[in-house]
């Protein structure tokens, strides 16, 4: 259990809890967004605990971070410095263009230039069912003629898809493993038992509510 990180996540505000209905129409009693950490300090904190996980996940074995647009951008650009900062491992970033560039520069991607058959790793904040993951294979294939080799999330909501998690789902379908940060059960059950700053951030009464929410939509 990443303690620190789920600590960060709940201090920073990036894991909310209450009421949320999600893109895929479920009502759901918490809410994951990297998206408020949005300064310098938090960025970076955030980028370091992906540059971690993909050092002990891969090491080195890998060319480049790419952080599908448009929240995926900051992740693979922190986790860029933060690899080179903390480990030493120098990497360029990518990033795909939602609309196409009519002039100038017309790829479809930003960012370093790649070499033919390069082995790439996309950072991302949750997985819900994996479509715009397979989405970003196929468009690394054919604008890159690139490998994906691994996700890295900061959040596994371990929820299923039908009767498997959509990660399970995912890696078995693309044959590309999904690696997250922690995982919303570890996040819940330290957060119910321990108070982060003075703040009780789990309650009695939304655990409750998430556990009633696992046994409908969990594996």
């Amino acid at each position: 259990m990443n303690t620190s990180f789920i600590e960060f996540l709940a201090r920073s505000g990036a894991v909310k809890f209450g009421e949320f209905t999600l893109k895929s129409g479920r009502e759901s009693p918490y809410f994951i967004s990297t998206g408020v950490l949005a300064d310098g300090s938090l960025t970076y904190e955030l980028g370091k605990y992906y540059a971690q996980k993909i050092k002990d996940q891969f090491g080195t074995d890998f060319d480049a971070i790419y952080g599908p647009a448009y929240k995926g951008i900051p992740l693979a650009v922190a986790t860029c410095i933060a690899l080179q900062n903390e480990y030493g491992i120098n990497k360029p970033w990518i990033f795909d263009r939602k609309e196409k560039k009519l002039h100038g520069d017309r790829g479809a991607f930003v960012g370093g230039d790649l070499d033919s058959g390069a082995r790439i790793i996309l950072v991302d904040d949750v997985m819900t069912t994996g479509g715009t993951k397979v989405e970003a294979i196929e468009k690394i294939k054919s604008s890159l003629n690139a490998e994906l080799i691994g996700v890295i999330i900061a959040v596994d909501r371990m929820e299923r898809s039908n009767k498997k998690t959509a990660i399970e789902e995912f890696t078995e379908s693309t044959g590309v493993p999904v690696h997250s940060i922690e995982n919303i059960k570890n996040i819940f059950e330290y957060l119910k038992e321990n108070k982060v700053d003075s703040t009780q951030y789990v309650t009695e009464k939304i655990y409750q509510k998430y556990v009633g929410y696992m046994k409908k939509y969990g594996l």
